[in-house]
């Protein structure tokens, strides 16, 4: 788990918090507060998340609060997780709805439990977060393509980039068919030693026109 504690941003695509609020769960059964040796290894398990949310895009408190909930004997309420992370209200019930968004935690009445199978809650957040990245570069590069191949252009300048750009969509289609592989638990060797493949032949590419083309002044 869209780098260091943010003014605890959120994904934008995560939906309005609604009525996640700060009181929610005033009648919620509290639990018991946790023995020091357990909150000492929440605390530690809790950065451990929040430093991989922050490599991966998403925020430390993203990262803090699933941490917290993981390593909770039992689920939680808005109140405690607030009081663990040491977060503003407003902060702790829109990350908690952006979580519940992304599958990553799970609500139960006004508690919140933490999602413990990993596996599918990596390849939910690739096929939703990665996939449309990816097709969004695809389409891009796609459009640049025919903008290159509609250009009337012979010049060995235009053929370069043409080479280069085709080059690159195929090694895109490529990591699309591999994550849609991966996600899906099919086999990817076979695509791994294509990807391999076609990444080796770009410094070739460069060589090749590197002689011919001299692109600037």
């Amino acid at each position: 788990m869209s780098a260091s504690d943010h003014p605890e941003r959120d994904d934008p695509d995560a939906p309005e918090p609604g009525d996640v609020g700060p009181d929610e769960d005033e009648d919620a059964p509290a639990s018991a507060p946790p023995h020091a040796a357990l909150r000492s290894a929440q605390d530690e398990i809790a950065e451990v998340f929040g430093n991989i949310a922050s490599f991966w895009g998403f925020t430390r408190t993203q990262g803090r609060i699933f941490g917290v909930l993981f390593l909770s004997p039992e689920p939680l309420g808005h109140s405690e997780i607030r009081a663990r992370v040491g977060a503003s209200a407003g902060s702790v019930s829109m990350t908690l709805a952006s979580l519940v968004h992304w599958g990553v935690i799970h609500r139960r009445g006004r508690l919140y439990a933490a999602e413990t199978d990993f596996w599918k809650m990596i390849t939910g957040v690739m096929r939703r977060r990665e996939r449309a990245q990816i097709d969004d570069a695809i389409d891009r590069v796609k459009r640049v393509v025919e903008m290159l191949a509609s250009a009337g252009d012979p010049s060995p300048t235009i053929a370069f980039a043409r080479a280069r750009v085709e080059s690159l969509l195929e090694f895109f289609e490529l990591g699309r068919r591999f994550l849609d592989a991966f996600v899906a638990r099919h086999p990817v060797q076979g695509l791994l030693s294509s990807i391999a493949h076609k990444a080796a032949r770009f410094p070739a590419l460069l060589r090749h026109w590197g002689q011919d083309v001299r692109v600037g002044p």
